[in-house]
């Protein structure tokens, strides 16, 4: 342990030798045990301030690096340490991927008691300018609308003028849009009072066919003016842009709503993802990075491969459908019915078959009676119902290929896994999110063979 200089509220010298999930380093020391450090790295010295303590642990930001890692570098983003979109600027693309390979194996280690040897995570063909897809609050600032990002774990808006890790179409529509909130006949939203109209923009693009979605999420009811002052924005747009309304009146953090409307185009885009062509709308889901989803499917596939029967469940609009209709029959279920319904789309379009189920996984796979020789799990961050564990094992799937954003919930349901018989075979992460702590992975399991 590290023995803390200095007292009360008195910056503290610390030695940083972990780093936790959230992007954050880990000093422990002999009089607050473990410390997370913002703003610091595995292997640095740095002079910090202690601004909250709990019982188990304390949290500090760092104020000075008193002996920086090798992996150390100067963050390109004017509004980085600001903006919470990114946590890992500051470091070297290379201790990024070492870093993320650590925080799955921690995870797989810690919450799901596997013994794990070195990972690696795959690096993504781009680092800057990769995303597809933004989000982008409303808020009024000094009484204006004002879109922007939010500052770490608040609610503050921190207005931009571009965003480095946002693909160019996006920083085109967010700019065209963002000079013209002021003059549309909306309010911005304020969350504390429920009130005011615009409360996101969510933007879209098809890399590879340039086609772009633009979504005003919208509370309450429009009157005529304001939806044709909405729709005017279109022609400040590119040409291939489709523009929609999505309508989200409940209170929350929940950010798009389940009814949407095309004002212009038809409210639809494409991006080709290796030899076939998705179809998505404005709520549809989409990996955010496209060259890297491709490495991810290809790597599933590959993952599959010699299953005849396929069981994929959380299927979307179809995007990794596609790879695993190459290799065998697929059942896929999903519980968003606009996503089934484009799935049906692309399925049809890429002259695909798979049998597509629209409910929730929860409710559907208990009464499936066939016999499956893989399936594949592709939950949301909160991973998947115990139930959905519980009948995959009572279904004596063969494989499991579980696919993850959160390590800590892929780590916990895969030692439900393990209990019922299941054993790890591989493990791959993935960073389709550089310069943020978040990951993907890919793991494989199957049932232990009995001796």
């Amino acid at each position: 342990m590290t023995k803390i200089t200095g007292h009360g509220g008195a910056p503290q010298i610390l030695t940083i030798d972990a780093f936790s999930s959230d992007g954050s380093g880990i000093a422990r020391t002999e009089e607050h045990g473990v410390i997370f450090v913002k703003g610091a790295l595995p292997g640095e010295t740095v002079e910090a301030e202690m601004y909250s303590r709990r019982r188990d642990f304390s949290l500090a930001r760092t104020l000075q690096v008193l002996s920086p890692t090798p992996g150390r570098v100067e963050p390109s983003c004017p509004v980085y340490g600001s903006c919470g979109a990114c946590q890992l600027q500051h470091a070297s693309y290379e201790l990024q991927l070492e870093l993320k390979a650590g925080v799955v194996r921690d995870a797989l280690i810690r919450i799901g008691g596997f013994e794990v040897g070195p990972l690696t995570c795959t690096a993504s063909p781009d680092i800057w300018g990769y995303r597809n897809k933004a989000s982008f609050p409303i808020q009024a600032v000094r009484g204006r609308p004002t879109a922007g990002f939010y500052q770490a774990n608040t609610h503050r808006l921190i207005p931009l003028d571009t965003c480095p890790v946002n693909a160019r179409p996006l920083n085109d529509i967010y700019q065209a849009v963002q000079t013209r909130l002021a003059d549309l006949p909306l309010y911005a939203y304020d969350e504390r009072k429920h009130k005011g109209e615009l409360r996101h923009l969510v933007i879209r693009a098809g890399l590879r066919t340039e086609e772009n979605l633009l979504s005003f999420v919208i509370n309450g009811r429009l009157s005529a003016k304001q939806v044709k002052a909405l729709a005017a924005v279109s022609r400040f747009l590119p040409r291939s842009t489709t523009l929609t309304l999505n309508h989200n009146s409940k209170p929350g953090n929940v950010i798009l709503g389940a009814r949407t409307e095309a004002l212009v185009g038809d409210g639809l885009l494409s991006e080709h993802l290796d030899d076939w062509t998705l179809t998505f709308d404005t709520t549809s889901f989409f990996q955010v990075n496209t060259k890297q989803a491709e490495q991810l499917y290809r790597h599933v596939r590959e993952s599959v491969r010699g299953a005849d029967e396929i069981l994929e469940l959380y299927s979307g609009v179809g995007s990794l459908t596609c790879y695993l209709a190459m290799e065998g029959r697929v059942t896929a279920i999903e519980e968003w019915r606009s996503a089934v319904k484009m799935a049906e789309r692309n399925m049809a379009a890429n002259g695909l078959e798979a049998t597509l189920l629209c409910g929730r996984a929860e409710d559907l796979v208990e009464g499936l009676k066939e016999k499956y020789d893989c399936v594949v799990l592709d939950p949301p961050r909160g991973g998947c119902d115990r139930s959905v564990i519980d009948a995959i094992a009572s279904l004596k799937i063969p494989r499991v290929v579980y696919v993850s954003c959160n390590p800590a919930t892929l780590a916990r349901d895969a030692r439900i896994l393990a209990e019922h018989g299941y054993r790890l075979n591989s493990v791959q992460a993935f960073d389709m999110f550089p310069q943020t702590v978040h990951v993907e992975t890919a793991v494989l399991m199957s049932i232990k063979s009995k001796t």
